[in-house]
């Protein structure tokens, strides 16, 4: 996550094990979400890099698997000010794209680093 300055707030991943990158998109949305929920932010820009799932949310086509994740994710929006959601290519979402496979590699369920992690810093100044 960032601020308004494309400065560090927070970044997280989450191990999920065996699902789509549909639901991992899911996840990854409501897991950023309920984060900033209680941190007196009002205004946020969700930056996702499949627009699959941007069109889904925005047009309601979804699985009902799915449709508890989204109807979960509506619920905690409910409580920020200003939302919206914007794609945005993987090219230029590399820093996201490096937190999952760092969850996938190490398999430890939420992760939350308050700080840019030394490895994301070593593979590439360019990501954050």
């Amino acid at each position: 996550m960032r601020d308004h300055n494309r400065e560090w707030i927070l970044g997280y991943n989450h191990y999920l094990g065996e699902c789509s990158v549909f639901e991992a998109e899911l996840w990854g949305i409501l897991d950023g979400l309920l984060l900033i929920h209680g941190r007196d932010i009002d205004k946020v820009i969700i930056f996702i890099d499949s627009l699959v799932v941007v069109k889904a949310i925005q047009d309601g086509q979804l699985s009902d698997l799915n449709f508890v994740l989204v109807r979960r994710i509506f619920q905690v929006l409910k409580h920020i000010g200003h939302w919206r959601l914007r794609y945005v290519p993987r090219e230029e979402n590399k820093a996201a794209d490096f937190l999952a496979k760092m969850a996938s590699d190490k398999k430890e369920g939420v992760q939350i680093f308050d700080e840019v992690p030394r490895e994301l810093i070593v593979s590439s100044q360019s990501l954050i």
